[in-house]
């Protein structure tokens, strides 16, 4: 890649308080896909890495990956890792692999430096030197989830960096500004160790309670997901159709069903048993979807239609979170400019929504611990409406 190291350290803005930082470090955008850029190794190599909020581990194509032996369809060059070339770099003699519903990779554990301006620390990550990942415009993964996922010789990197007394508040924050193509330098920022919810959110933030997992010897936090309890959708009759409007629910019993919110997924995937509702909900029909019969063009992404997911934990105390159909607009569906992505598919599961990219990135997200230490953990995710001033413009404006 072309980018140098003295680059990322003059577009970073880093605040210190003592010892602990708040790390704002730039969004990338490639082909739709949201990265961020870390040095690695000693002399630093930048490397540009899709963060993920749905898994645990961090990997980095290693060199020989990168330049021969790993498939690369992105139509970006790779800057693969070299321990080698790292007098910080250390084999952990463990072989480590991740399967991710999207494809997998695999390699040895290693240790190396990771430099932030002035926050350094030790971090280790998978050197894959085996992937799937043919398509991603990046060196590899930043997993940004729990580490109780990560491979058992990895940990992730921000909870790395809470143990290490390096970040000012246990928490991260996303605001992926206006363009989600191609960008460099735009103004998407990943805030680690703090958030800025005065600068980027008008009114108050709605705050979902992250739910623990069953784990073999009792319960722990893995993924950053709520309790889903409804998905409902609505429309309202325009001149267009005739004046015809539509709305429609489906309700989950209690904990049968999670909402995952996953930054390295690009659209919404609802359980199974509620994709052709949902769509019926919104006037749009499923089944023509699937079999060709129905091209949605970005016109009929607009404001007559929107859908709510409710989440709770307790059925006592409930949380609504809403986006409108101009919202969920991505161009670019079967190649062409003035059709755009369908905004739902199918989790092919009856208890799992994933909320991926196209929701989030419509409100600023906080993703709190609530501590540092693990066995203190108090997650939640908070959502707050963009000001207008941060608000990317509709695809079909």
């Amino acid at each position: 890649m072309a980018s140098t190291t003295s680059s990322i350290l003059a577009a970073m803005a880093l605040v210190q308080t003592g010892s602990a930082f708040v790390l704002d470090l730039p969004i990338w955008f490639r082909t739709t896909y949201a990265l961020v850029n870390l040095p690695v190794g000693t002399p630093p190599q930048e490397h540009l890495l899709l963060f993920d909020t749905g898994s645990g581990s961090s990997w980095i194509a290693d060199k020989k990956c990168a330049d021969e032996v790993c498939k690369n369809t992105s139509g970006f060059s790779r800057n693969g890792y070299d321990i080698d070339a790292s007098s910080t770099g250390e084999d952990l003699g463990v072989y480590d692999s991740v399967d991710y519903l999207g494809g997998k990779t695999g390699g040895p554990a290693v240790s190396d430096k990771f430099q932030l301006g002035d926050a350094s620390w030790n971090q280790s990550f998978i050197a894959a030197n085996d992937s799937s990942w043919s398509f991603i415009p990046g060196d590899g993964f930043f997993g940004m989830s729990f580490s109780s996922i990560a491979q058992p010789s990895t940990q992730t990197i921000v909870e790395t960096m809470m143990e290490g007394g390096l970040l000012d508040e246990p928490k991260f924050a996303i605001y992926y500004g206006k363009e989600f193509n191609f960008t460099e330098d735009g103004e998407g920022v990943l805030t680690l160790g703090g958030s800025k919810e005065d600068q980027y959110v008008e009114g108050e933030m709605t705050w979902l309670p992250v739910r623990k997992d069953q784990v073999a010897n009792g319960t722990a936090y893995q993924l950053w997901r709520s309790t889903l309890r409804q998905v409902s959708g609505r429309r309202d009759g325009s001149a267009d159709d005739g004046g015809q409007s539509f709305n429609g629910s489906v309700e989950f019993a209690a904990g049968k069903a999670n909402g995952v919110f996953d930054t390295g997924a690009g659209t919404v995937s609802l359980p199974t048993q509620a994709v052709s509702d949902v769509y019926k909900s919104i006037g749009w029909d499923y089944e023509a979807l699937l079999n060709g019969d129905f091209l949605p063009l970005c016109t009929d992404f607009n404001s007559t239609w929107s859908v709510t997911f409710t989440f709770s934990d307790d059925d006592v105390n409930f949380f609504n979170m809403s986006v409108s159909g101009d919202q969920l607009a991505r161009n670019g569906f079967a190649g062409r400019d003035d059709a755009c992505v369908p905004p739902f598919d199918d989790s092919e599961s009856e208890g799992l929504a994933l909320i991926g990219q196209s929701f989030i990135r419509r409100f600023y997200t906080v993703f709190d611990y609530g501590a540092t230490n693990v066995e203190d953990f108090k997650p939640r995710i908070g959502f707050g409406q963009l000001k207008k001033e941060y608000q990317p413009p509709a695809v079909n404006a």
